[in-house]
Formats: C-alpha cells, structure tokens, sequence
C-alpha cells in the first residue's frame, strides 16, 4: 500500500504491537506520521527508534492530545509565571475506572500487548507532568492493587503522584501551594478530556470546554494540525522524540 499510493503522511490507529512494527517500516522509509501510545515495552526496541529517528528529519508526530486541553495550556501559564522553587508543594492525585476496563479482549488491558494501566493511562499523565515541569526522574513508592503512588523528582521539586484505575469516580487534581497563592487543576467528571477547570485560593478563574462528546476528537485535532503548520511549543511537546522518553520512563519504573 505504501509503495504504491506513495503518501505524504501516516495516521496510525492500530493495537501497539501491530503499531511497533509500522513505527520501524515509517521510520526508515522516512514517512511523516500521527501515531498513538504506547510505543513499546522493550528499551531494545526504543533504542532503535530513537536511532531511526536521528537519520531523518520527517515529521513524527505522537498523539498526545491531553496537551491540547484549554485548561492544562492555560495552567502551564500560570505555572510559567510562579517561578517555583523547592519551598512550594506539589500535589497529583489521578483516580479513575476505564472504560474498556471490562473487556477482557481487549489489548488495552494486556501488559503482553502493550497494554495495561501504565503504558494506556500513567502514559498521559506523564506527558502533563513533562509538559508542566520539565524533565523529571519517576521512581515506585507503592504498588498494590492498581493503586500507585510515585516518587516525582523535577529539577525544583520533589512530590507524590498517586495514581488509581479503579476508582468509582474520576477524579483528576493538580494542586500547588505557592507563596503566590493556591492553584489548582481539576476534572471530576467521566470525560478525560473535558470538564477541566482551575481554582485559585478556592475561587474558579478558568473553565473551557470541548463540545460535548466530541472531546476527544477536539483534543487531537490541532496535534493532527501541526502537519499543515507551525506550532514550535505544541511540536515540541508531542514530538516522537517526547513520547520515546515517556515510554522509557514507564518501562524502566522501579
């Protein structure tokens, strides 16, 4: 198909370890293309694309799409102008039940498939925490019954994430205390890409939504975009160079 329709770009929807291997034919070919996480679950295999990725300097783009939310773009802002520094405290609390959780079939719930709570789910909200603080190191503090709690270290802080897939309710939180004031992220509702609104010092300062039930279609569109224009920070974030790191991350967790 590629060899004879010749195709400018790739949008990759397919289970990851169908994925895996377009990833390599894409890369080599040097193919642009929109391609999902998780990536891998072998740093062999992650060492290989990032090799790949060195030779060419086509468009590879990872589908990131909690990066494009109105109210995590407008946090980072507001994180921005903070000039955090070790006295401020940070708090992360992700709780929620999946959707695909009962489908026994499906890959999204297979660690042998790529799957599982880590690689679908912690994947994303890693790719906040990057976006939001930079590079950091991520290290097990309890494991126990799909309920973690990680050990975040950035270049200015040290803080807890806590992390559950099998909430009854979802409840999505982002706290800062800082000398200038209290902010926090929020998202309590079903959808992971909506709802999402910020609080200073108890008071609601920010609410955007998608429109209902097309969030996630909103939430991926201008990373979809990036291939028809320039958006330097919106690329940087969800380069396939980011998601490489991200994965490796998750693979190399102890």
């Amino acid at each position: 198909m590629i060899n004879q329709l010749n195709p400018s770009l790739v949008v990759i929807g397919v289970p990851p370890m169908e994925q895996e291997k377009i990833l390599e034919f894409l890369l080599k070919k040097k193919i642009d293309f929109l391609c999902e996480k998780p990536i891998s679950k072998t740093n062999k295999k992650i060492k290989l694309f990032k090799s790949l990725s060195k030779k060419n300097n086509n468009k590879k783009i990872i589908d990131l799409n909690f990066l494009t939310i109105p109210a995590i773009i407008k946090f980072k802002e507001i994180i921005n102008n903070m000039n955090l520094t070790n006295d401020d405290l940070i708090k992360i609390n992700w709780f929620f039940k999946p959707k695909s959780q009962s489908d026994k079939q499906s890959w999204k719930n297979n660690i042998k498939k790529i799957g599982g709570e880590l690689n679908n789910f912690l994947f994303h909200l890693l790719s906040v925490i990057f976006y939001f603080f930079g590079n950091f190191k991520i290290s097990y503090l309890q494991n126990k019954n799909s309920f973690y709690i990680f050990l975040i270290e950035t270049k200015k802080n040290k803080f807890k994430l806590n992390f559950c897939s099998k909430s009854n309710k979802n409840k999505f939180l982002i706290k800062i205390k800082s000398r200038k004031g209290n902010y926090s992220l929020i998202n309590n509702s079903k959808d992971y890409h909506n709802n999402f609104y910020i609080k200073k010092n108890n008071f609601t300062i920010f609410k955007k939504n998608f429109p209902k039930n097309k969030s996630r279609v909103f939430a991926s569109k201008n990373i979809l975009s990036l291939f028809l224009k320039n958006d330097n920070n919106l690329f940087k974030e969800t380069n396939f160079q980011r998601g490489l790191q991200i994965q490796e991350k998750i693979i190399n967790l102890k």
